[in-house]
């Protein structure tokens, strides 16, 4: 039997997860655990995968907190989003905004913790109200934070690669107009910010993936 059609991107576990978390049937809930669990070691993945300096065997990793290891000692950066403004040096204008979305150590604690809910009970009708509540308002959560980890576009923050310049890694939507970023014929400079969290509220020029994309 093959899998046909069953996409392994971070965004794509993610789509599978809300689909089962719009089923009035419990069972759905570990259904959704599993591709939230996969949108989170995928999500990492992906940033590692792009890296000359992240090691194979680190890009290979499955383990949630060997994965989040790997990120902080190739990146650097924590918890932290990098904004990454492209201006006409002429005109101050912004052309374009770029983001790096982290998965958090949160989001990681959170991935983690699914595996106390997917493991049989001890005895017959020991889980209650309360533990079915406290399951989907995990689940919940890590959908909240998977979507802003999968909102940039850049795969990790810029590096300084060998003295010779800054290595950019970057997922652009298929429909994005590439010369929004990189204009021939103007004069650009960069702006690079740390930011705690995302903005709620994005620049008009931000080149992002939107939710569902």
């Amino acid at each position: 039997m093959t899998a046909t059609g069953y996409g392994t991107s971070a965004r794509e576990y993610i789509k599978r997860a809300e689909l089962c978390l719009r089923q009035n049937d419990p069972k759905y809930l570990f259904y959704a655990a599993f591709e939230l669990r996969c949108a989170a070691e995928a999500r990492m993945r992906e940033y590692l995968d792009v890296w000359d300096h992240v090691s194979k065997k680190q890009k290979q990793g499955w383990e949630i907190n060997k994965l989040g290891a790997a990120a902080e000692r190739a990146f650097k950066s924590g918890d932290r989003v990098m904004r990454w403004t492209v201006l006409d040096e002429i005109t101050n204008d912004t052309l374009a905004v770029l983001y790096y979305t982290p998965v958090t150590m949160k989001l990681r604690a959170n991935a983690a913790r699914l595996g106390d809910y997917l493991h049989g009970p001890k005895k017959h009708g020991q889980r209650t109200g309360a533990w079915w509540s406290e399951f989907r308002s995990l689940l919940d959560e890590m959908v909240c934070q998977l979507q802003v980890a999968t909102t940039g576009t850049l795969l990790g923050p810029a590096l300084m690669k060998g003295g010779r310049g800054i290595q950019l890694n970057t997922d652009i939507p298929p429909d994005t107009d590439i010369n929004r970023i990189y204009r021939k014929d103007v004069v650009m400079t960069i702006r690079i910010d740390y930011l705690n969290n995302l903005p709620e509220t994005l620049e008009r020029e931000a080149v992002v993936w939107k939710k569902g994309e």
